[in-house]
């Protein structure tokens, strides 16, 4: 079978900005020159610091040396070499798909806090049919970035077993890899892996440290006043540009739509604009202690702009734009002279996820509203949470949950007697335990109807779930979310698991239903690719055939003529597409369709939720962090 070879692409990346500030400078001159000999290095620094833009620098270097190009001239031959290698060990389906996710002389970056742990091992490394139930042969990144560069963020945050098995991939002396379930090893000989981390050294495993690579450390933006200065404008620029009112902006700024090749960011009205306002509050900002750094500040300048319901005039955009900043600088900064102690928790136990992610989650909302085990703190309600859902599908005694919390010193007052009149009447009552009756001791099993409320089927993917929400909580969030409908159409809502991200939604949605058409899918593990099938299923029960024979390359824009014959307008208001658990994807191509559909499907808007956002989409995407259920 013959194979089309990919074409030897670079990439086009953004690196951020240019560095101002001396330590900055000295940083991205350590970067270029060892880039310019291709020597691997692992970036230390705050989140939200940069250390992705670095990252992109590196690569910007690279692509510019002899050697890179000496990889392009040599990739034909290569890449039948690696045909040869794979050939003998696959079918030619399976063949054509790995061909067809190779990307040769490309970025690819990857957030490891966003992956699923047990999922780690099989998006690096890739695996065979018969890794697990129902598994098909699928690549991992390592071996389908062929001579370019990897960028793992946060590598601190990956399981040790993952950390141990990639020990082999970043020895530059063995570099090597292996699918899970595989039969032979590939060579990584021909890859760069850049990683970073927030996490101090002596977090990492001490071989693993030695071998990623030669350190670089970057300072957070506190201490960078010169970058933040020069950040500040190209912040405020990218908020208008991402406002969905375009033309009003346009309007407002005098700038003639007439053949109209530059970006509304990129014109000299609105760059003039963002630096007046720049001026006027770079006191504030650099009066503020910035945690979140550059992630915080953007989205602090983003959610200023977003907030502004119409582009009347310059001097009321500017007005407004003051206003709400002023808000916003508070809420996601803090002031320095503010001090804060905080302790470590002695009863931090590694707390592994069950199968059942979707679940894990869904208990912990629960166990998180307020009236819901007020007197259990976060950790012991997570600790329960895992050990409920673990028991999905079967059921458990009560000496089998009191035997499992034992193990972790956290949980409190967890005799027998405590767990039956307390923890276990109390699941009763809310409906997601019931009690079995029959042989020895008394047994608990998951109620369907909670389950059936989690497990979105296939036949309903787009229907929004009907949770028992209680209470009338996060008043202003659903302000602030119906404020920004009205300025921005992609937005990605972000906070730690038992958030109640899931409950939030559903409720706004139902709460707005008069207002708009709303539409749900639940992703997890499968990803956008149970997304576009459930769409390509829908379109077909109305007999319209999208003919989707290639749904892995080309879904987005198969579907994309036919949206508005399933998501529905609603006097003439666009549909909303909320997609959930985005973060818990097994494909890491998804984050790049992602960007994709907001740029292509225009049609909708689109709201995404996840635990953390990648910042692969902070171009695209507003980011709207949840606060937690309860008042700290």
């Amino acid at each position: 079978m013959h194979f089309t070879r990919p074409k030897f692409q670079k990439t086009l990346v953004d690196d951020g900005f240019q560095p101002a500030d001396p330590h900055t400078k000295e940083v991205y001159q350590e970067v270029e020159a060892f880039a310019k000999q291709g020597q691997p290095v692992v970036i230390f620094g705050p989140t939200g610091a940069g250390k992705e833009f670095l990252a992109r620098h590196y690569y910007k270097i690279l692509t510019e040396t002899d050697f890179y190009r000496q990889w392009e001239a040599e990739w034909p031959a290569n890449f039948m070499k690696i045909i040869e290698q794979y050939k003998p060990h696959y079918t030619d389906n399976e063949m054509k798909d790995f061909v067809s996710r190779l990307r040769p002389g490309a970025f690819q970056s990857i957030n490891a806090a966003t992956i699923y742990p047990n999922l780690a091992e099989s998006i690096l490394f890739g695996h065979d049919a018969g890794s697990f139930t129902d598994a098909k042969t699928k690549p991992g990144l390592l071996e389908t970035i062929k001579y370019g560069v990897l960028f793992i963020d946060e590598i601190g945050e990956l399981p040790m077993e993952v950390q141990a098995k990639l020990l082999l991939a970043v020895d530059s002396e063995i570099a090597k890899g292996r699918r899970i379930h595989g039969s032979f090893d590939y060579s990584l000989n021909d890859l760069i892996i850049i990683s970073a981390t927030n996490q101090p050294r002596e977090k990492l495993r001490n071989d693993f440290y030695f071998k990623l690579g030669i350190d670089i450390d970057l300072k957070g933006i506190d201490d960078r006043p010169r970058d933040v200065l020069n950040l500040v404008p190209v912040f405020i620029c990218n908020g208008i540009e991402k406002r969905k009112d375009s033309d009003k902006v346009f309007n407002m700024f005098g700038i003639s739509t007439q053949g109209r090749k530059k970006k509304l960011s990129e014109t000299r009205e609105v760059r003039q604009f963002a630096k007046e306002q720049s001026k006027l509050i770079s006191e504030l900002i650099l009066n503020r202690k910035w945690t979140g750094n550059l992630r915080a500040l953007r989205v602090a300048l983003e959610a200023s702009i977003f907030r502004i319901e119409s582009p009347d005039n310059r001097t009321s955009f500017a007005d407004a734009f003051q206003k709400h900043f002023n808000y916003y600088v508070l809420k996601y900064s803090a002031d320095p002279g503010a001090i804060s102690l905080t302790g470590e928790d002695p009863s931090t136990y590694p707390i592994f996820p069950t199968k059942n992610p979707r679940l894990d989650n869904r208990i912990l909302e629960e166990f998180e509203k307020p009236g819901f085990f007020d007197d259990m703190d976060t950790n012991g309600k997570k600790i329960l949470a895992i050990f409920i859902s673990s028991t999905y599908n079967s059921t458990f005694k009560l000496p089998e949950l009191h035997k499992y919390l034992k193990r972790y010193p956290a949980v409190k007052n967890n005799s027998l007697t405590s767990l039956r009149n307390k923890v276990i009447a109390k699941l009763i009552d809310e409906n997601i335990l019931e009690t079995l009756s029959g042989g020895r001791g008394t047994k608990f099993q998951m109620t369907k109807s909670f389950t059936d409320k989690v497990f979105t089927k296939d036949s309903d993917i787009f229907s929004i779930p009907r949770l028992k929400i209680v209470g009338e909580g996060r008043v202003e969030e659903t302000k602030e979310l119906s404020k920004l409908l009205g300025s921005t159409e992609r937005i990605y809502i972000q906070g730690p698991e038992g958030y109640g991200k899931s409950s939030f939604i559903v409720k706004y949605c139902h709460d707005q239903e008069d207002e708009r058409n709303f539409y749900y899918a639940e992703l997890g593990e499968a990803g956008l690719n149970r997304l576009f099938k459930g769409i390509i299923a829908s379109l077909e029960d109305l007999d319209i055939d999208p003919e989707a024979e290639d749904l892995n390359s080309n879904a987005i824009d198969i579907i994309q003529p036919h949206l508005l014959k399933l998501f529905k307008q609603k006097d003439g208001k666009k549909p909303v597409l909320v997609l959930d658990d985005v973060h818990y994807t097994a494909d890491p191509e998804d984050k790049n369709r992602y960007v994709t559909m907001a740029k292509k499907w225009k049609e909708l808007i689109l709201i995404l939720l996840g635990d953390k956002m990648d910042n692969a989409l902070f171009e695209d995407y507003f980011s709207f962090p949840l606060k937690a259920w309860r008042k700290k």
